[in-house]
């Protein structure tokens, strides 16, 4: 992991997605990128160097970003992590993924503030896009979240093969850091499938996950967003991992509304990891 990315508007929220950044930088040696996004009336990108003078509003708000920037700059050098931020005026929906492209970014961390619908350009709806849309891993941070050294973590998909990728990645940060992983598929009425097709697709990612693996259960439950809830409660689950595709849209267990639902209301870190 060379680059992470960290989108922010400098809330509370954004906050605790920068720390968990921080955190993951120094323990990986990785460069960080802070990127913040104005809104403006216009294109700036064809706007002489006299629009300053035009828009004092946004010549304002240009300055008490370029500051806050800074300041997330002198933390980030004080504690030994190289660092890189970037103002962006770019008000397509793919800006954050597009600047993530162009400087080869390994992890995207961003905040969300869930379920309560905040409107503001890195919060809510965005964090949502920003996993649709990413080729690269994107770690959603909710609320201020408390990690240990060696999270527990729970890899929830549908097995098929197409996620074998995306386990390996996440079987390899495990292994690394001393982490134990839960297989977990989620046993539905309305997507029900009998135990030894299950565990046939998931003979794979328990050999691959091997040194890490803490269990490997098929869990019945009414619905997904409960049953991942629950079982993330009852095993003490510090970090959700799942596997998204963009080609298809997401897996089973994540399509639709359900991946809004899982972001916006689990409680503690959720990455989701593209399927390539």
């Amino acid at each position: 992991m060379k680059k992470i990315l960290v989108p922010t508007d400098f809330s509370d929220c954004a906050r605790y997605a920068t720390d968990t950044a921080m955190q993951i930088a120094k323990r990986a040696g990785a460069e960080l990128h802070f990127y913040h996004h104005i809104f403006v009336p216009v294109d700036w990108v064809v706007v002489d160097f006299g629009h300053g003078s035009s828009l004092p509003d946004i010549s304002e708000e240009e300055k008490g970003v370029l500051e806050q920037l800074k300041n997330l700059e002198s933390e980030a050098f004080s504690q030994g992590i190289k660092c890189v931020t970037h103002m962006d005026y770019d008000t397509s929906s793919e800006s954050i993924t597009r600047y993530a492209t162009a400087q080869d970014i390994s992890l995207i961390v961003m905040g969300s503030h869930g379920a309560k619908g905040i409107k503001e350009f890195f919060i809510g709806s965005n964090a949502q896009n920003v996993v649709k849309h990413a080729n690269i891993p994107v770690l959603i941070i909710k609320n201020k979240p408390v990690i240990r050294d060696s999270p527990t973590v729970l890899f929830a998909s549908d097995f098929h093969t197409e996620a074998l990728n995306a386990f390996r990645l996440v079987a390899k940060y495990a292994k690394k850091i001393g982490s134990k992983i839960h297989l977990v598929y989620l046993n539905t009425p309305a997507e029900f499938k009998r135990s030894w097709v299950i565990r046939d697709r998931m003979d794979q990612f328990i050999d691959i996950g091997s040194d890490s693996l803490a269990k490997a259960e098929i869990v019945d439950c009414l619905f997904l967003e409960e049953g991942l809830q629950n079982y993330c409660e009852e095993n003490e689950i510090e970090l959700l991992a799942m596997a998204t595709h963009h080609r298809k849209g997401l897996p089973r267990m994540f399509m639709g509304s359900i991946t809004e639902q899982v972001v916006n209301h689990m409680e503690i870190p959720v990455v989701s990891i593209p399927i390539t």
